[in-house]
């Protein structure tokens, strides 16, 4: 997948640097410092599988002489703390095929460092991996920070040491690389803003490079800080699985206490029974006649009848009234009262 690298650093002889040297050694060349008279020969290096010099138009034929170029570099700068390169490292998207990062690499250097008078000495490096794939191609541009004169190196242009070129530098790749993915209709994009800038909460890699035994302690650190982001990817991953069930128990027991109370709202939208309804209403296992009775007034020829039930009640005057047949089990009566009990079978009653 494509990746976005770029880095941008000065060659400076304070830090022991020549800038023959560099160019040698990015180019994989043979080159003569005419300054110190030093030999630089990097021949042996194979990763190397293009190398170019980009440069203004009407320049001196001169720029276009590796070895010339830089030793004019370096004879234009006598302090022992000179600044004598800029270099631009930038990771080229592995779905581009040699010629297109090719193309896409002088595309970049012209429209942005020769379009302002530098001159951009190009190296690509390319080593082959498994299956005879390219493994990790990157490209070096070695950038000019004088003006080119007829006779050598102008003067030093300051502006072009402007903080606000490397973003602008650093996005014009972003977009030359994502272009060139589009043309080929690949899907992959590259950002060159940071995470926090895009709003990502995720710590950065690092790129390691190549492991030679003069970076062995700082590769095993990058190593190990690309390991600890993996680690915590993982361990972010688990936190979001997490995260989605508890969403997706939340989402159940919401529906749960909605039917609820969609249960218990249809409990209170019906009617409820009134005072006289549960006045009226016997209580379960009670016995209750069908037809309601009117009371009946207890006297002694009543008590004389239930006791003795062939003996008939003599009426005088009046047609004859009908009293309820006795029933078994039938509870106790209550005389008029309401406060003596009544028994069956004494042969009276006593009030």
């Amino acid at each position: 997948m494509a990746i976005f690298h770029s880095s941008i650093k000065i060659i400076a002889r304070s830090d022991g640097h020549n800038a023959v040297q560099a160019a040698a050694y990015r180019s994989g060349s043979r080159l003569r410092c005419e300054r110190t008279g030093q030999v630089f020969n990097y021949t042996r290096k194979k990763e190397v599988t293009h190398r170019a010099i980009l440069a203004p138009p009407e320049s001196p034929a001169w720029v276009f002489d590796r070895s010339i170029l830089w030793s004019r570099v370096e004879e234009s700068e006598s302090r022992v703390n000179s600044q004598l390169a800029r270099e631009i490292e930038v990771s080229l998207p592995l779905e581009l095929t040699h010629n297109q990062q090719v193309s896409l690499v002088n595309q970049y250097a012209q429209t942005q460092f020769i379009a302002k008078g530098m001159v951009a000495d190009i190296a690509i490096h390319s080593k082959k991996g498994t299956a005879g794939k390219p493994d990790n191609p990157h490209a070096h541009i070695l950038l000019t920070l004088r003006d080119v004169t007829p006779d050598g190196m102008g003067a030093k242009r300051r502006d072009w040491n402007h903080k606000a070129l490397v973003t602008e530098w650093r996005a014009a790749w972003a977009d030359a690389c994502n272009a060139a993915l589009q043309t080929i209709g690949s899907d992959e994009r590259i950002d060159h803003r940071s995470h926090k800038d895009r709003g990502i909460e995720r710590p950065a890699t690092i790129h390691l490079g190549r492991l030679t035994p003069w970076n062995a302690e700082a590769f095993q650190d990058r190593l190990d800080h690309n390991l600890s982001v993996q680690a915590w990817e993982q361990a972010n991953a688990e936190l979001q699985r997490v995260l989605a069930e508890v969403k997706q128990v939340q989402a159940q027991l919401l529906d749960l206490t909605s039917s609820i109370g969609q249960a218990l709202a249809l409990r209170d939208a019906k009617p409820s029974h009134t005072a006289k309804d549960k006045a009226t209403t016997p209580p379960a296992g009670i016995w209750t006649p069908q037809i309601p009775v009117s009371p009946v007034p207890v006297t002694a020829a009543l008590l004389r009848q239930r006791t003795n039930p062939g003996h008939r009640p003599i009426h005088k005057k009046g047609p004859h009234k009908a009293y309820p047949p006795a029933r078994p089990n039938t509870p106790p009566i209550v005389g008029p009262d309401g406060t003596t009990p009544l028994t069956h079978g004494n042969g009276g009653a006593s009030c």
